[in-house]
């Protein structure tokens, strides 16, 4: 790549984030709108800008919503999950049989601090609480059969969970040592594309976005699984 190359790709992403030379941040202008769509290059007010940069991505072709709902958003959903080569499996209003079924082998699981305790009502052996300032070291997780947790939003066209770091999802570690995680989704928490999950959450969050038990094909596109997660994924889906 030349200089000039260089320059003008580093310089066209410093006008994308806003920033000008020395590290400043300026806010951005709105998008300027495609010939014929009748839109301002500068808008005056964020109100303005708004309603530019919205019709420039719906000319542009984008969906902001899905078109699968109901039971078809449950179905695609799991059939996702299932090509990525997680276990999925139906509860309705109660999952702790189900839960106790899957870590019942288990003489330990961990669990984030917010987690419905109604759930592992059926599970005999012992649970370990990960709460901030009661943090398990690394060794303690790796020392637990199982994590369960809930989750706060499914992606069905793309079969991705995704997780927040709120107090009943818990934070990354514990979902990325233990070798099996069971995975809580409420029906309602299901959405059909990307744009409609990301609306709903906060940016600023943890996030952590999952697809299937850990796996890679990094070297020579040969899959590899459990290199740097959880090699067994049970996913619940939960009617409510």
């Amino acid at each position: 790549m030349t200089d000039t190359a260089r320059e003008e790709i580093l310089a066209r992403i410093s006008e994308a984030l806003g920033r000008r030379g020395g590290g400043e941040y300026v806010p951005s202008s709105p998008r300027t709108a495609a010939p014929g769509t009748g839109g301002t290059a500068h808008a005056e007010s964020n109100g303005v800008a708004s309603a530019n940069t919205a019709a420039t991505a719906a000319d542009a072709g984008y969906h902001h919503e899905g078109t699968q709902s109901g039971e078809d958003l449950v179905e695609l959903l799991i059939d996702r999950l299932v090509d990525y080569k997680a276990n999925v499996h139906r509860a309705d209003g109660d999952p702790s049989a189900t839960i106790a079924e899957l870590i019942g082998d288990h003489s330990t699981v961990v669990v984030p601090r917010g987690l419905d305790s109604s759930w592992l009502a059926g599970y005999a052996g012992e649970v370990r609480i990960d709460a901030p300032g009661e943090e398990l070291s690394v060794d303690e997780l790796d020392a637990q059969g199982a994590v369960v947790t809930a989750s706060a939003v499914a992606i069905a066209q793309t079969g991705t969970i995704v997780l927040d770091g709120s107090n009943e999802c818990g934070r990354r570690a514990i979902t990325l040592v233990p070798d099996h995680h069971v995975c809580i989704v409420r029906t309602d928490d299901i959405v059909d594309i990307v744009p409609e999950g990301i609306a709903r959450l906060d940016a600023h969050a943890p996030l952590t976005f999952i697809s299937g038990p850990s796996a890679t094909s990094d070297i020579e596109l040969s899959r590899v699984e459990g290199v740097h997660g959880p090699r067994t994924l049970d996913v619940i889906i939960l009617s409510s």
